[in-house]
């Protein structure tokens, strides 16, 4: 199978289907910032939409049968097809792989324009032993909020919220009962809730996260998520290690995209 890399997805998947019958445009984001998919410019092609936690069995059969374009919003699935196209440079050539390893034909795989929210990805999700040892002297064995986590330690909550998942806090919601629903819908929920400390994990095994966020918004509970962070010191020497084999596997991506034939020239 041969790669190619493009710089205009919608040429690239009307040049794949025009060539071949049965074509894949895996939708899957992985970014914080994500180049989101327009997909208006495909409208003239055959689509269809496939994800496996939405009824899309008909539409995928439909794919099979008939051919067209098969926009795939699971992240790793290994469709049986003539190309695949990303709409997102994946960040591992393991995915790149695992994802066309089923592929006929050809994969096409995003040239960014710039890499730099790709190091900015690497930097929030496997940051710095020592950006994480200055969270850790905030944060360690305490109980606290993101607003809380960020003021103390001085980082700005839009980047606190990607590198504590590096502690991997449980997040715990304190709750204070007032006033009882009147809304026949928030009853199950009500019943269900004692005011004090339950584990977030807890509320969505009850299935009742959507309706306790729905009471407190509407003042019937009070409501304060807290971060419980481990008291156990780091493993500091993992992270480094984790955050070398992020920048080794983006470092592996980028050379091997930009040494791929444009797909629209070939």
């Amino acid at each position: 199978m041969k790669l190619f890399s493009t710089t205009d997805l919608s040429a690239s998947v009307h040049k794949a289907h025009a060539q071949f019958t049965h074509v894949v445009l895996n939708r899957a984001y992985t970014l914080h910032r994500p180049t989101v998919l327009d997909s208006t410019p495909l409208l003239d092609l055959p689509l269809y939409q496939y994800a496996s936690w939405l009824p899309s069995e008909n539409q995928k059969a439909r794919w099979q049968d008939g051919g067209g374009v098969l926009i795939d919003q699971d992240r790793d699935t290994a469709w049986e097809c003539d190309v695949t196209l990303f709409v997102e440079c994946p960040l591992r050539l393991a995915r790149i792989d695992q994802v066309t390893v089923a592929t006929r034909e050809y994969a096409v795989v995003p040239n960014p324009v710039s890499w730099t929210v790709y190091d900015e990805y690497v930097d929030l999700h496997t940051p710095t032993v020592e950006h994480l040892q200055e969270l850790w002297q905030v944060c360690g064995g305490q109980n606290m909020t993101n607003g809380e986590l960020s003021r103390e330690s001085g980082w700005p909550i839009s980047q606190v919220l990607y590198m504590k998942r590096v502690f991997k806090p449980k997040e715990h919601w304190y709750i204070q009962k007032r006033l009882a629903p009147e809304r026949d819908e928030m009853l199950p929920a009500w019943d269900w809730l004692e005011s004090g400390c339950t584990p977030r994990a807890a509320i969505g095994r009850a299935g009742h996260r959507a309706m306790v966020e729905e009471m407190a918004r509407f003042g019937y509970i009070s409501l304060k998520k807290l971060q419980h962070y481990p008291a156990e010191t780091p493993n500091w020497r993992e992270h480094r290690k984790n955050r070398e084999q992020a920048l080794k596997d983006l470092a592996a991506v980028r050379s091997l995209v930009e040494s791929l034939p444009d797909h629209l020239q070939t």
